[in-house]
């Protein structure tokens, strides 16, 4: 079963600052279909950070964490149109990252060893 941890918490005490980026063209993966008959100790783990390493998070006094709140909203839209968790992550890193906050950004991280999509079925 897959073991899932969401953190809040800072990773430095300086701000995060802001570049420019250009667009970018993302390439196609290839998945091998062979089945495996173990898998790695390390596998199936995903650890979603609020912020990157050497950076500070966010919170509000009155919402909480940014990030967090963030992920829940994100969660309850698109849990139910099935959409996969890594794809949900990725959608809370375009939303945190797009924001100003305190004057500096913010970038959570997704770390994965999944080897599966995860989907949560909603009742």
């Amino acid at each position: 079963k897959p073991k899932l941890f969401f953190i809040q918490a800072c990773q430095g005490s300086v701000g995060h600052p802001a570049v420019t980026v250009k667009d970018e063209f993302s390439g196609h993966l290839e998945t091998d279909a062979t089945p495996l008959t173990s898998i790695p100790d390390q596998a199936d783990i995903l650890v979603g950070m609020a912020t990157v390493e050497d950076y500070e998070c966010y919170r509000c006094a009155k919402t909480g964490s940014v990030y967090v709140q963030c992920l829940c909203d994100k969660m309850e839209l698109l849990c139910p149109l099935r959409k996969d968790l890594i794809t949900i992550l990725t959608e809370v890193n375009k939303e945190v990252g797009g924001r100003v906050l305190n004057g500096w950004k913010q970038m959570p991280k997704i770390t994965s060893t999944l080897r599966k999509q995860l989907i949560f079925q909603i009742p």
